[in-house]
């Protein structure tokens, strides 16, 4: 990699919708992007005679034109004299949407519960899983709303994430319409992952005592072999056939993870990214994506 292609991009910053760019004497900007329940974060380290900012104003970053992210300011650290540190969080974690409550969802849908959810907390919604429609009864014990549907995609080996006031949940089996970008791996900086050997089971029984019977049942999903055998707490036949079928689904999630680093581009977390390799394509889903800004714009991705 040539040392000319790492430049200072441009920056844009809005701060409470005004274009600030040029009263903004920042020195280092670092921008984390996650999938799940994790908010994301926007560091700026300003130098001091920068105009002192106030908690919950807003902020708004670009780079070469394009948008990075939302943000509200939730910390200022001072080192006197010399520079202070802002931390900002998305703003789509600054509402109630992590206050705690209780309640039951009774006999609806996946989807119509997560629509519940994000109509009370005013958000959009994008929702692509096999199993949206189906009927549940779900308690939200002492469990924030980000919390509950974060239980809801671990549930269900879903990815799950709040981008630009819009819950996302998709099926992590690679086929869900979601963002995708593609990268030669001879383009990164560095890049560097593992892969587990592990056993590819064809099938799942899960054994349960059922609470009409009082006696212990058995399902399986899938067919053939291996197959994994586990012991559940569920009571009830379809919940223990759901939770056979997401073992099954989840186990092809697990055998390879990596991270790499490339001059700055725009990819959030969520994504897939299709990667081209010596042995071949290959395609994983982004888990977070590090955007470090100084004199150059690196982007660190974490991928699975």
């Amino acid at each position: 990699m040539a040392i000319a292609e790492l430049r200072k991009p441009i920056i844009k910053i809005l701060y409470n919708g005004v274009d600030k760019t040029s009263s903004m004497d920042w020195i280092s900007i670092s921008i984390e992007d996650n999938e799940g329940d994790e908010a994301d974060k926007c560091n700026i380290k300003l130098r001091w005679a920068n105009a002192k900012p106030r908690f919950k104003d807003e902020i708004i970053i670009y780079a070469n034109g394009y948008f990075l992210g939302s943000f509200k300011i939730s910390s200022i650290k001072f080192d006197y004299k010399k520079s202070f540190d802002i931390e900002a969080i998305s703003a789509d974690f600054m509402s109630g949407f992590k206050d705690k409550k209780n309640r039951t969802f009774a006999n609806q849908s996946y989807k119509n519960i997560i629509l519940s959810i994000a109509n009370e907390n005013g958000y959009k919604t994008k929702i692509d899983f096999i199993r949206a429609n189906e009927v549940v009864t779900l308690e939200q014990h002492d469990k924030s709303d980000v919390a509950f549907l974060q239980k809801i995609a671990t549930d269900l080996d879903l990815t799950f994430s709040v981008k630009n006031n819009t819950l996302i949940l998709i099926d992590k089996n690679k086929e869900s319409n979601r963002i995708s970008y593609t990268l030669n791996a001879d383009e990164c900086i560095s890049l560097s992952y593992e892969q587990k050997e592990t056993t590819n089971y064809s099938s799942c029984e899960v054994t349960y005592r059922d609470s009409k019977t009082g006696f212990d049942e058995v399902v399986k999903a899938g067919s053939g072999t291996p197959v994994l055998k586990l012991v559940s707490m569920q009571e009830d036949r379809n919940e223990a056939l759901k939770l056979a079928q997401s073992k099954l689904q989840k186990q092809g999630n697990a055998n390879l993870k990596g991270n790499l680093s490339i001059i700055g581009r725009p990819y959030f977390a969520g994504a897939f990214l299709n990667l081209s390799m010596e042995d071949g394509n290959k395609k994983f889903i982004i888990k977070k994506v590090t955007h470090k800004i100084d004199k150059s714009w690196i982007s660190d991705i974490e991928f699975f």
